[in-house]
């Protein structure tokens, strides 16, 4: 009898073994790299159920996937696959120093897919912020839609030019927020000779770490339309600076001044899959006028589009006001 419990137990066991794998539920943060195309690690973070529909973070200027923390951490997590990446350049992805590694639209575009291939997605939900807004665009643009479900803009614009209207540039649609800081983040002086915007002029203090931190404290300063907690802004501060100067700079005016003018206006309106777009009223970065644009384009193409206005919030309305974007987030992909 003994034996015959063994060998039925053998049996159980091998039987088991052979079952294909099950859902599994992920406990906090769980992380993981995979590999650009061109040889660079990009860091990844992964939560939730990993049979839940997928939904891919992507996150703004210098910031990191950390900024997602209050998604990849809620509710969400309970029925979604959350993922999250630091950009090039970013977080504890390579930061290569050469300009080039952050001029070309295919390099964004294929550290997108290189996560979306490499953590076998699909049907995904890419949501991107901000900056990150135009790499989710580089994406459609590159790859089209046959991996995607639907796109989430939060607080986002959909080019990268600079000129003014009147030189051929776009209508305006960013605030002091860039205006003002991201020159200093990447160790430019800020505002015109003897403005001393960055406040260090006067006491001799103007090297380039003291300008960075300035314009970094400045920028965060006002994300959120009133003043994050002191843990939330330590928490800001701190992944805003593992983003080195260099690759402010090539995201900003490398990728400009060598890449030229790029305008995601014809890739909204090619765009099939629903939208949804989210702003802060406040927002002081991306002016609230950017997603308005973007959405006439789609609607335009014939797309599908819904807009969300945040009163009284800034530029990052899902840390602001966490649980309402989560809520509005996951009323959207199950309505998909």
């Amino acid at each position: 009898m003994k034996r015959m419990t063994i060998a039925l137990a053998a049996v159980v066991l091998a039987t088991v073994a052979a079952l294909p794998a099950q859902a599994e539920r992920l406990q906090g943060l769980v992380p993981s790299t995979v590999t650009s195309p061109d040889g660079l690690t990009i860091s990844v973070v992964e939560s939730g159920e990993t049979t839940g529909k997928p939904i891919l973070f992507v996150h703004g200027f210098s910031q990191s996937a950390a900024a997602w923390r209050r998604q990849m951490l809620s509710d969400l997590a309970d029925t979604h696959h959350l993922v999250a990446f630091d950009l090039r350049g970013h977080g504890y992805s390579s930061k290569p120093d050469n300009p080039k590694s952050y001029i070309d639209r295919k390099l964004w575009a294929d550290d997108i897919a290189a996560v979306i291939d490499g953590k076998n997605l699909d049907d995904v939900v890419l949501v991107g912020w901000s900056y990150g807004g135009l790499p989710v665009l580089d994406y459609v643009k590159e790859h089209g839609e046959d991996k995607l479900s639907a796109l989430v803009f939060v607080a986002t614009g959909y080019n990268l030019d600079l000129r003014p209207p009147d030189a051929g540039g776009p209508e305006p649609v960013l605030g002091p927020g860039v205006i003002e800081n991201t020159g200093p983040m990447a160790g430019i002086p800020a505002g015109p000779p003897g403005a001393d915007l960055d406040g260090c002029a006067a006491a001799n203090t103007c090297g380039d770490y003291a300008r960075q931190l300035a314009g970094t404290k400045r920028f965060l300063d006002m994300v959120p339309g009133t003043h994050l907690s002191e843990q939330l802004a330590t928490e800001a501060l701190a992944y805003n600076m593992q983003t080195p100067p260099y690759v402010r700079r090539a995201m900003v005016v490398d990728r400009f001044v060598e890449g030229g003018p790029l305008d995601h206006s014809p890739t909204l309106g090619t765009v099939g899959v629903p939208v949804l777009f989210i702003h802060g009223a406040k927002d002081q970065h991306v002016l609230p006028r950017s997603t308005e644009i973007m959405k006439e384009l789609v609607d335009a193409g014939g797309g599908t589009t819904s807009r969300i206005i945040y009163e009284g919030v800034g530029h990052a309305p899902f840390i602001k006001d966490a649980d309402r974007f989560n809520g509005d987030l996951g009323g959207f992909v199950a309505g998909l």
